[in-house]
């Protein structure tokens, strides 16, 4: 017989009787009758294929074959203590960790956020990975990620069944965009710019397959607009100093803006029928288990983390639009 079919019972019982030296008392123990404990060891035994006791009178004396699957009860014994705490840990909303996913867009507005949450909650470690939205998707599907930042993800055929969706994705924060410029640029300050002017303009536009490119194609197309040159770069980063360089305007998240229109390094143009809103969202995966601390960080998001970010949106969007 295989001895991976010992059944936990069994083991178990062979520690108590090696404790305590007798069926009887290990009866006493395990609250177990005398004839049901000699059927577990008579039937671990007959799995293990040698004796576990040598029966010397009354007494009992393990034999080598029995010594081993002490040791192996044992083991077994100390990692199930180790992971009874491990599962206390996980059933403790303030303990264990974090695995989050978040769009290069979205590290503007979650480490204060974080930052907050750690405070109230410091036993929490937090693992995150920046990645596309079709990535954090995959990554939410598989498990590898408990909780992610994100616009609706990555686009589905209209064929597609809603109910096939695997993902709940709870809306979180507005994601505002706005068209950006550097100062001194000739449309800084004025008010109420009608979209075509940006024909005159070059435009710095992100990568193919970039969620805010998506959006750029779309309003330049809806107001029939062709830019006179259309530089593209990779990241939201790369855009901004792009346009800080002067080569061009750009359509960007006003959550990547923060520091640069505080500080004057950028200005926001007033461009009818901007900002254009998305939304932020909350994902996680819709029938797998949320783990108390990614549960904990959830219901913060879309309670305290969403009223500051709402806040500080208006703030900024409410600003002068000349970036001072």
């Amino acid at each position: 017989m295989d001895p991976r079919h010992l059944s936990l019972r069994q083991l178990e019982v062979l520690k108590a009787v090696a404790e305590t030296g007798s069926m009887a008392r290990a009866a006493q123990r395990l609250y177990m009758t005398s004839p049901a404990i000699t059927q577990q060891i008579q039937q671990l035994e007959k799995t293990l294929g040698v004796p576990a006791f040598d029966r010397i009178g009354r007494r009992l004396r393990l034999t080598a074959g029995g010594e081993r699957a002490l040791s192996a009860a044992n083991d077994v014994h100390t990692r199930l203590g180790v992971l009874a705490k491990e599962m206390d840990a996980l059933r403790k909303r303030d303990d264990g960790t974090l695995h989050l996913g978040i769009l290069a867009t979205g590290t503007h507005i979650l480490p204060p956020l974080l930052a907050e949450f750690r405070r109230l909650a410091p036993g929490i470690a937090v693992h995150m990975a920046v990645s596309t939205r079709a990535e954090l998707a995959r990554r939410v599907i598989d498990g590898d990620v408990d909780l992610a930042l994100m616009g609706r993800g990555p686009e589905t055929s209209a064929d597609a069944a809603a109910s096939a969706d695997p993902l709940t994705r709870e809306p979180f924060a507005s994601n505002p965009h706005v068209i950006i410029a550097w100062p001194g640029h000739p449309l800084a300050g004025e008010r109420g710019i009608s979209p075509i002017e940006l024909r005159h303009e070059s435009v710095v536009q992100r990568e193919p397959g970039s969620g805010t490119r998506a959006m750029l194609d779309n309003f330049l197309a809806m107001h029939r607009i062709t830019p006179r040159e259309r530089v593209t770069v990779s990241g939201n980063e790369m855009a901004k100093h792009a346009v800080m360089c002067q080569l061009g305007v750009s359509l960007t998240s006003a959550h990547t803006l923060f520091l640069e229109l505080r500080t004057g390094a950028l200005v926001r143009l007033d461009v009818d029928h901007t900002p254009i809103v998305r939304t932020w969202y909350v994902v996680h995966h819709s029938e797998r288990w949320l783990p108390p601390a990614a549960a904990a960080f959830r219901d913060y998001l879309l309670n305290d983390g969403a009223r500051k970010v709402e806040a500080e949106t208006r703030t900024l969007l409410s600003g002068d639009r000349d970036g001072t």
